[in-house]
């Protein structure tokens, strides 16, 4: 889910901020100086890229007083070494993000939103510090700041920066074709933020989680694969996946892929109480429910099943998903990007109670004719929605068309653009939190990535 709770509503942009400008750009300039000597000495392994995205959003909303744009530029400087001894290496990044425009209601979306009631000019900060080892090719494991990307945890990176977690993560690969891999993190740095800060839910305070963590396994054999998965986030939430796939080789040199999931969430613990989950839960509904205080468990169970045909520079999709109970995205507050459905959207979940959701997708990769460009099209719809603390008070039904178009330029190694229209609609009797308002999204990105 991608749409962020607003921090303010006033329109007020604040004086420029001079110096927090400087300060947001100079992190990646001081952390490109500092590597730079590193990078010239000429050591095999040595990787050093430079990340700048130019980034877009136009969201008009059914409720005009939603609407607003938001333009900035986010740089990302990263190092990281080869392994010394075969054994031990580091990393380093520093990320920042500049306004370049903004209208509209004021809330982090792509910008952060300052004391102020205005955005910040810019900002940066060090977003990846780490320690990496490995022995042999049996283990490998990250201490410290990193990127996260699991099936149930994902630093997201849909808008300028993506975020990143601090604490441990590592993998075992004991027996050919099979991994074993795990993660703890004790505090995160959102998209729209300078620091780290410790994890939270709706309606506690920063650090009641006090750990996020997760095991995983990946199984391949062939044309077979096999994922499973499984999340705590300490005193509120858990969660578990159990993935698996076929590919198989058709006529005329086309391919047909099937996959089917099984993922279950389960709110319980001393921070799930009613409003901790406010943006897909229903339980303020319950009666005599005290948002904060009255105890709020629920249990949800989503599965799907999924086939993708590829023939050539064309891809169909399709896929359809059955919930039953709500099915809850975010592990924590602020969490977005780990909707593991493929009937899942851009701008809603689709994970409610009882709710029926098919996807229907068509790609095309347009290099016969014009070398680089790419376009996606994606319907979604979802029916039998209801309210999760009582049917009898509200049902919906919604909908997401995307268009998707990429372009990579052969002229220019390294720089691609891409153009996303998003378009959703939900049809809502009563209450229901997890259906959203009408909205429509022009997104529009400027990639560009430089290896040294």
């Amino acid at each position: 889910m991608n749409s962020i709770t607003p921090i303010q509503t006033n329109g007020h942009k604040c004086m420029p901020h001079r110096s927090a400008r400087l300060i947001g750009i100079a992190i990646p300039i001081l952390a490109a100086c500092t590597l730079s000597p590193v990078m010239a000495a000429g050591d095999d392994g040595h990787k050093l890229e430079l990340k700048v995205r130019g980034i877009h959003f136009d969201r008009d909303f059914d409720n005009p007083a939603n609407d607003r744009t938001q333009s900035g530029l986010g740089l990302q400087f990263n190092y990281e070494s080869p392994y010394l001894n075969d054994m031990i290496g580091v990393g380093l990044s520093g990320y920042s993000v500049t306004e370049l425009g903004s209208s509209g209601r004021v809330t982090n979306d792509v910008l952060m939103v300052d004391g102020a009631g205005g955005f910040e000019d810019s900002f940066g900060k060090i977003a990846q510090a780490f320690v990496k080892i490995k022995y042999k090719g049996l283990m490998q494991a990250k201490f410290g700041r990193q990127l996260h990307k699991s099936m149930l945890l994902s630093s997201s990176t849909s808008r300028a920066i993506p975020n990143t977690y601090s604490g441990a993560s590592g993998q075992l690969t004991p027996i050919k074709d099979l991994t074993l891999y795990g993660a703890i993190y004790d505090q995160w740095s959102s998209r729209t933020s300078t620091g780290f800060e410790g994890f939270r839910t709706d309606r506690s305070t920063t650090g009641s989680i006090k750990t996020i963590s997760l095991l995983g396994s990946e199984y391949k054999n062939g044309a077979s694969q096999f994922k499973a998965e499984y999340l705590r986030s300490q005193d509120f939430l858990s969660k578990f996946g159990l993935v698996g796939s076929y590919s198989m080789s058709l006529a005329n040199k086309s391919k047909l892929k099937l996959t089917s999931g099984l993922h279950t969430s389960n709110l319980s613990g001393r921070l799930a109480v009613t409003g901790a989950e406010s943006a897909e839960l229903d339980d303020e509904d319950l009666a005599g429910a005290v948002p904060g205080v009255t105890p709020s468990g629920k249990n949800g169970t989503g599965i799907y099943a999924q086939a993708d045909w590829k023939a050539g520079n064309l891809s169909l999709g399709g896929a359809l998903s059955k919930f039953n109970g709500t099915w809850i995205e975010d592990n924590f507050a602020g969490d977005h990007g780990t909707n593991v459905f493929p009937t899942g959207g851009v701008l809603a979940d689709f994970s409610n109670r009882d709710e029926l959701v098919w996807m229907l997708s068509s790609s095309y990769d347009w290099k016969d004719y014009v070398k680089g460009l790419t376009t996606k099209i994606s319907l979604k719809r979802g029916t039998g929605a209801k309210n999760s603390a009582n049917p009898a008070l509200g049902s919906a039904s919604e909908r997401e068309f995307a268009l998707d178009v990429g372009y990579k330029m052969p002229l220019v190694k390294g720089l691609s653009m891409r153009y996303l229209f998003l378009d959703y609609n939900s049809n809502k009797t009563g209450r229901l939190d997890g259906v959203k308002e009408d909205v429509k999204d022009h997104r529009v990105y400027l990639d560009y990535t430089y290896r040294f």
